[in-house]
Parts: structure tokens; C-alpha cells; sequence
């Protein structure tokens, strides 16, 4: 992968397929690779040579949910400069409070139309894939 990719982490399959449509249809042509629970998005970014330039989660998700892959990403050094969005239809605020103290670095909501999520998947793009500035990880503090 030479370009930055994004790493997608969801469990159900309709919002997997909204998600890269949103993505396709807002011409950020950044990758989109997706894992479907948190054990396996963690196993896939222990063992991935580059970096993912975002990290988009969901919370609900069987073996490891987002808010447990948020605190086991952030444990490993390589890993804790990736900015993490949590991207969920949890309005409940244990949630948004577990997530952003875990490290998260935004919570959305997840939008219900798919014009709306079009919107909120290429405004998230450009401001984290393009307008962002992030620390190259490889840096020592």
C-alpha cells in the first residue's frame, strides 16, 4: 500500500457496504481496508507493515468492541499517533465518555440517511486524511 489507507472496523454488513459506497462517492480514493471486530482489526495492525492514516470503529462488535480496541491500540507505541473515530449509532454517553478516555479522537454518530452519511464520510475524510497534520508514528516522543 503506498497511498494512506484507511482501516475500517465494523461487524455489520450494511453499514460495511454504506461505508465504502460513501467513500467511492466522495473520490478520496484512500483504500479501504475492513476488519470485523476488534481481535481481528488488532491482529491485522500488529502485523501490518504500514500504517493505516485513520482508524474508523464502531462500538457494538463481538470479541473486542471499539471502546477495548481503542485502549489496546493505544497501548502499543507504533500505533499511538493513528487517530481512532469512533463512528457508532451509540448516543449513550458511557460510551462517548469510555471512548475519548481510552483515547479515541472523535465519537460521531452514525447518520441514518445515506445522503447524510455520504456527507459525514467525505467530511471526515478530508479533515483526517487531508486537512489534519498527525506526527509521523515512527518518531520517538
Amino acid at each position: 500500500m503506498t497511498e494512506p489507507y484507511i482501516l475500517l472496523v465494523e461487524d455489520r454488513e450494511e453499514d460495511i457496504e454504506l461505508m465504502l459506497r460513501s467513500f467511492k462517492r466522495s473520490h478520496l480514493g484512500n483504500e479501504v481496508v475492513v476488519k470485523r471486530d476488534g481481535v481481528e482489526a488488532l491482529e491485522y495492525l500488529e502485523q501490518a507493515a504500514a500504517l493505516p492514516a485513520l482508524i474508523l470503529s464502531d462500538i457494538s462488535m463481538p470479541r473486542m468492541n471499539g471502546i477495548e480496541l481503542v485502549a489496546a491500540v493505544r497501548k502499543i507505541d507504533r500505533l499511538r499517533y493513528v487517530p481512532i473515530v469512533m463512528l457508532t449509532s451509540s448516543k449513550e454517553e458511557p460510551d462517548l465518555s469510555a471512548s475519548y478516555q481510552r483515547g479515541a479522537n472523535s465519537y460521531v454518530l452514525k447518520p441514518v440517511k445515506f445522503q447524510d452519511f455520504t456527507e459525514l464520510v467525505e467530511r471526515l475524510g478530508m479533515y483526517w486524511l487531508v486537512t489534519n497534520q498527525a506526527p509521523n508514528s515512527d518518531r520517538p516522543a
